[in-house]
């Protein structure tokens, strides 16, 4: 009884602040049960009130449809109505809806507009939204210097994502020390490929000093937390005693761990044990098939050794004309090594043509 006598007071006498806190509280379910629809309730209160968050917490309801019927258009005006009153994140999301053209026409000087506006407050969302698209140069003409300028000021206000994109740009430009110095921000941060990135920096020896010691425990580091790029790395550096005693079974192992999550160089290298025996026991069969994946998901190298093998009659039945299609499939797509092979191949045939006449 007092309970209820207290929400009706502070229904009809609260701040939108208040009206909005308690949209989040049912919202969420803090205290009191989970409802959507008094949530809704609370922050259309609140909206009413004048409290941009109110309108934008609103807005999102009305978007999905959770407490109050689904209405895109409402949600549309709440947001623009949020967005001016100062809201960084709605500005933020509006720019993103007018990029996008999400329930609304396609409009890029909109976009940028707003993205602007938030990120002039700040907003993390933001800069790292405009740095993208003058990265990408899709909406607007491609601009690195633009992009870095808006990454730069991400990472600056302790962005992990901010981070990462700046390395990543500054590694496209040729410069390994500054993309280590950013790679290493947004690793710190959190950030699970930046420490794969660091891993491989670190194997190099680019813009740092060459560690394989280094490189395997950050490798690991990123592969316990689930990244198969760096399970990959560290299942090459045991195959190759790189840093660490050779040991091939620990190598499969890893290889196995990545191939499982659909890593495509882990799959090509796990073929590449099959078909060598190496750690596991010789499956040359085995290894077509992996191969065979990894070609049809468009890796290049996969399709080299599956021309060898039709080549050879190795896990396969001999055959030439596959031998040759695979082979000019991964010419096709820059492989090196298959010009090489398919070269070999075609020399065969033509001395054995020779030979004939």
């Amino acid at each position: 009884m007092v309970l209820s006598s207290l929400l009706k007071t502070l229904e009809n006498e609260g701040s939108p602040v208040s009206h909005n806190n308690m949209g989040e509280i049912y919202e969420e379910g803090r205290i009191f049960r989970k409802s959507y629809r008094k949530a809704a309730k609370w922050y259309e209160k609140a909206a009413s009130g004048g409290s941009a968050i109110g309108m934008y917490n609103l807005a999102r309801l009305c978007e999905e449809g959770k407490g109050v019927p689904r209405d895109s258009d409402k949600a549309m005006r709440l947001v623009v109505s949020a967005a001016e009153a100062g809201l960084s994140d709605a500005q933020s999301h509006l720019g993103w809806r007018y990029i996008t053209g999400y329930n609304t026409e396609k409009n890029v000087a909109e976009a940028l507009r707003w993205y602007s506006t938030a990120a002039e407050r700040g907003d993390e969302l933001a800069l790292i939204s405009l740095g993208v698209i003058y990265k990408l140069g899709e909406q607007v003409p491609k601009d690195n210097d633009k992009a870095k300028m808006y990454f730069s000021k991400a990472a600056n206000r302790g962005s992990a994502d901010g981070s990462f994109n700046l390395a990543s740009i500054l590694e496209e430009e040729g410069d390994p020390e500054g993309a280590v110095r950013y790679f290493r921000n947004s690793a710190y941060r959190g950030r699970v490929e930046a420490m794969y990135k660091l891993g491989t920096y670190y194997e190099s020896g680019m813009g740092l000093e060459q560690d394989f010691e280094k490189a395997l425990m950050i490798y690991s580091e990123a592969a316990l937390l689930g990244d198969t790029n760096a399970q990959n790395s560290i299942g090459r550096m045991y195959r190759e005693g790189m840093g660490i005693e050779k040991d091939s079974i620990e190598a499969a192992k890893w290889f196995r761990i990545s191939a499982k999550r659909g890593n495509l160089n882990a799959i090509y290298n796990l073929a590449d044990l099959y078909s060598s025996g190496e750690g596991v026991r010789r499956n040359p069969r085995r290894a077509f098939r992996l191969y065979r994946m990894v070609a049809d998901r468009g890796l290049p190298e996969g399709h080299l050794r599956l021309g060898l093998m039709y080549s050879f009659g190795i896990g396969v039945r001999a055959d030439r004309s596959m031998a040759l299609r695979h082979l000019k499939e991964a010419v096709r797509m820059g492989c090196d090594e298959a010009k090489e092979q398919l070269k070999k191949l075609t020399d065969k045939e033509s001395e054995k043509h020779q030979q004939m006449c």
